[in-house]
């Protein structure tokens, strides 16, 4: 009886568990986050006063124009903000400051709305670390982030 019980037991086990592993992949499959909407890679995350701001950085002369190998401003910064009810923000004036310590003067820009998020390009070409300081003004709300990034 035992010698008959082991493998039917076995067989029941795998098969759930192989069913199961069927039934999360296909719930999966429509959350790839791969196939994400954002612009280039995200680097940095904060949270401000509830609202999360997630930054992206893409190098524009990694595209297939070889024109774009002298840019002034190769880099394209993307901050996609979510309010305190976690919902995406697309309305407000976003402006960045970036510094590098031997940099001057800093580099300024107004962020534009694209994508779903807010963007500007900026020169960190040479090596080292920036100071990014983003600010925002989204209706009453005034939030100011800090942070440091280095390009290797």
């Amino acid at each position: 009886m035992n010698s008959i019980l082991k493998p039917i037991i076995t067989i029941t086990f795998t098969a759930l568990l192989l069913t199961s592993a069927a039934f999360a992949g296909d719930d999966m499959k429509n959350h790839d986050m791969s196939s994400s909407d954002k612009i280039g890679d995200l680097f940095h995350e904060s949270i401000v006063d509830g609202y999360m701001l997630s930054y992206y950085l893409m190098d524009l002369r990694d595209q297939k124009d070889a024109d774009k190998k002298d840019m002034d401003k190769p880099h394209h910064i993307m901050v996609y903000i979510m309010d305190k009810d976690h919902k995406p923000v697309h309305e407000g004036k976003v402006g960045f400051m970036i510094k590098k310590d031997d940099m001057a003067p800093p580099q300024k820009a107004m962020a534009m709305y694209m994508s779903k998020g807010f963007g500007i390009t900026a020169d960190m070409k040479q090596k080292g670390v920036y100071s990014i300081t983003a600010k925002a003004l989204l209706g009453d709300a005034k939030l100011i982030d800090s942070f440091t990034y280095e390009m290797k």
